[in-house]
């Protein structure tokens, strides 16, 4: 791979290999970026499947508890 801006053009204009070499450096920051979000949605998803398993399974619990409560008022 060869890089775009070769040494001869660098040496010609420095401002404008520059400026090329941050918007390389503001591109790749903004793609990192991007793919950290796109990870911490992924967390999040996994996340909220978990609770809501869990929630079912407190629900399905205080319904046995409503249930029981509910035999010993009636006996």
């Amino acid at each position: 791979m060869s890089f775009p801006v070769s040494f001869k053009e660098f040496i010609k204009d420095p401002i404008k290999a520059m400026l090329f070499l941050c918007l390389i450096a503001i591109m790749y920051l903004y793609i990192d970026n991007k793919m950290g979000y796109v990870k911490q949605i992924e967390k999040e998803d996994i996340r909220a499947r978990k609770q809501d398993v869990r929630i079912s399974e407190l629900e399905e619990k205080v319904e046995d508890l409503q249930q029981r409560l509910i035999d010993c008022a009636s006996q």
